[in-house]
């Protein structure tokens, strides 16, 4: 009997997710009746996210339960939709936090934000590891709504671990993880993550350490001038 290795049980995740949104756009004929010109990813991301939840109302999985979707009144959440995920095969049973990545097609430099590294330590630091986004691409159509585009795959949902992001990714000011879109996922174990993580906090900070230096350093030149004006002034 062949063993199950971590990578075999992450991409069992992944594909399981895949289906489900894939039979929920599906049923819609990869069209959904929003208007891109208002809110966009957004709005789309609501919508499968209530879709992805209330597939769970009428149906059960081997693998997934306990879904619960982000509450509508907190624009602050740390997922748009959480769930456990149990198999028994690799004995695993954690609860998981997933983020929709809905982009306009054709946008070749989108850097999205991905979550602040704040959340995912506190995930962390409580047991968890998991963090899965959910990737789609979309365009408008003639009559306002929204058709779903194909990735390169054929694929119309497109699946990745927070842990595998590529290697450009940056932690920027907000602070928010932040990577282009369109990079490749780079497959990598927890420790290569975590210490991938350590790497980005400390160039972060570095950065924003480096920009308040050059700050206080203007300071001094800009108040001597003030007191230039003001204290040479005649009143």
């Amino acid at each position: 009997m062949k063993t199950i290795t971590v990578k075999d049980f992450e991409m069992k995740m992944k594909s399981d997710i895949e289906e489900i949104f894939t039979s929920i756009i599906s049923n819609h004929k990869n069209i959904l009746p929003i208007n891109t010109r208002a809110r966009g990813g957004a709005d789309i991301s609501d919508y499968l996210e209530d879709a992805f939840v209330q597939y769970f109302e009428t149906n059960k999985h081997p693998r997934i339960y306990n879904v619960i979707g982000a509450p509508k009144a907190n624009t602050k959440n740390p997922y748009d939709f959480c769930f456990n995920y149990k198999d028994p095969e690799f004995e695993f049973d954690d609860l998981i936090w997933a983020d929709i990545k809905a982009t306009k097609s054709g946008y070749k430099d989108s850097n999205p934000d991905l979550g602040t590294p704040t959340k995912m330590i506190k995930f962390m630091l409580d047991g968890h590891f998991y963090l899965l986004f959910v990737f789609f691409e979309y365009e408008g159509t003639g009559d306002g709504q929204t058709q779903f585009i194909k990735f390169p795959n054929g694929k119309y949902v497109k699946t990745m671990f927070l842990k595998d992001i590529h290697r450009s990714v940056r932690i920027n000011p907000k602070p928010q993880f932040q990577v282009n879109i369109n990079e490749p996922e780079e497959y990598r174990t927890k420790e290569e993550f975590i210490n991938l993580f350590l790497q980005k906090y400390k160039e972060s900070n570095e950065r924003i350490i480096k920009i308040q230096m050059k700050k206080k350093e203007e300071l001094d030149i800009i108040f001597n001038k003030i007191k230039e004006v003001q204290l040479n002034k005649k009143d």
